[in-house]
């Protein structure tokens, strides 16, 4: 919506459907996985024997040869693929080929079993996956898979976002080509931005916003397994534990709300970073920055004993920042997403409080102001500490602006209009870490060994 445009009723529906999208596992080795899926596909259709069936076991397969862009790489790299305790973009691409379902988008490894498990390591430890880098002139989002079996070959490139396929080719010939207009990835929010999305959250008709009401479900269950459960670093049982008196105690402390927003959002990132096999609501591409946004805000709307109408416009209120801030910022970003999820979260919770549109345009200062150069080294376990810390900066982001107050504009990166603040933020990410994913990919690769 950036240059101007006017955003319509229906545009901002069109956006909360192509943006909000069910993702199983971290979305990196989920789009490695898709393309994989995609080019077996595509040797299995040459093949042209309903015998065969719809998948190729190890021995079959020739080689698979991999070409991501350097993001992808990174964010698979320390992150477990669901109901699997294995990890990277190989075996990502490995359990693509074996077991994935193309036609499943983000959920391409839904019901994996164990010995397709099997199958896909074998895969991998006979060395026939191959890890490339992508062409340098690609975008930053780019994963390319090519399938070599039983005398065929399927190739499958997916390019700007996590599932949207760009080609497909069997044998060298063209089977589906999709060229979409360059996509505008430098839009920003201005002052006059937050007033439409503000305008329309106030007034859409709640029946249009199945999708959102869906979001919370999905990301609810997988809040409450991350509790109920021994997950990664169990971040958010953590927060939610310190609360408690000793067991002498006739009664505990409930938590506090900052605690209980992050518990309940760092709990999800748990069970979402170790592997568990329950689908997420992502948003702008990222299962933790769709949790961070949602999971919070429902959050906050239960300690504060919010209404549905409440909580739905709320949330709307929050995906709908969160898009647009990952618009200035990049899909795939140096920056770490979920503080720009937590940017929106912020502005859910201002509305949650009570607050304004002025009150959220302060929260939204707020934060910039807060977490400023959080970077992102990687998908990972610790991820679930990163989501806890920005929700407990957009807690008190929102405090403060209730209070009527925020970071002045003469202040680092904060300026006088809210438009000028994001493209701040945007030059951070696309000038100032022009490098810095090669920079820590290259640690990620090589870091020394313990004795």
């Amino acid at each position: 919506m950036s240059g101007g445009a006017i955003m319509t009723k229906t545009d901002y529906l069109q956006l909360l459907k192509e943006e909000l999208v069910e993702a199983l596992g971290c979305t990196e080795p989920a789009c490695v996985a898709l393309a994989a899926a995609h080019a077996r596909e595509q040797v299995v259709l040459a093949l042209n024997d309903p015998s065969s069936g719809d998948f190729l076991n190890a021995d079959q397969i020739e080689s698979v040869d991999l070409y991501c862009s350097v993001n992808i790489y990174k964010n698979a790299m320390g992150v477990y693929i669901p109901g699997t305790n294995d990890m990277g973009a190989a075996m990502a691409a490995a359990l693509g080929v074996i077991a994935g379902k193309a036609s499943r988008g983000l959920q391409v490894l839904e019901n994996i079993s164990k010995l397709q498990i099997k199958e896909a390591r074998q895969l991998c430890k006979s060395d026939k996956v191959k890890l490339h880098p992508a062409p340098s002139c690609e975008p930053t989002l780019y994963a390319e898979a090519v399938v070599r079996a039983k005398g065929h070959t399927g190739r499958a490139v997916i390019s700007w976002k996590h599932d949207m396929i760009v080609l497909l080719e069997q044998d060298g010939k063209p089977t589906f080509q999709f060229c979409p207009e360059e996509q505008d990835l430098s839009g920003s929010i201005s002052e006059q931005d937050l007033t439409e999305i503000w305008d329309f959250v106030s007034s859409v008709d709640l029946d249009d916003l199945s999708i959102i009401r869906e979001a919370i479900r999905l990301n609810e269950i997988i809040a409450e397994e991350g509790l109920s459960k021994s997950y990664g670093l169990e971040v958010g049982r953590a927060i939610l534990e310190k609360n408690k008196l000793p067991a002498f105690a006739k009664k505990s402390l409930g938590p506090a709300f900052s605690d209980y927003c992050a518990a309940r959002t760092a709990a999800a990132a748990d069970a979402r970073m170790a592997g568990s096999t329950l689908p997420v609501m992502a948003n702008s591409g990222s299962g933790n920055q769709g949790l961070t946004v949602t999971v919070s805000v429902t959050a906050a709307a239960k300690y504060l004993e919010s209404s549905e109408e409440e909580l739905i416009r709320a949330q709307t209120l929050s995906q709908l920042v969160a898009i647009h801030i990952k618009q200035s910022f990049g899909r795939l970003s140096p920056l770490c997403g979920a503080t720009a999820a937590a940017v929106g979260a912020s502005a859910g919770m201002v509305m949650l409080l009570g607050g304004g549109l002025d009150h959220v345009i302060a929260a939204v200062q707020n934060m910039f102001g807060t977490v400023t150069g959080m970077i992102c080294d990687g998908a990972k376990l610790g991820c679930a500490l990163k989501v806890a810390s920005c929700i407990y900066a957009a807690v008190q982001s929102a405090l403060v602006a209730m209070r009527g107050k925020e970071i002045k504009h003469t202040d680092g990166v904060i300026e006088y209009d809210v438009e000028n603040t994001i493209q701040n933020m945007e030059r951070i990410s696309k000038e100032g870490m022009l490098h810095m994913d090669d920079l820590l990919l290259n640690i990620m690769l090589n870091k020394k060994q313990t004795p």
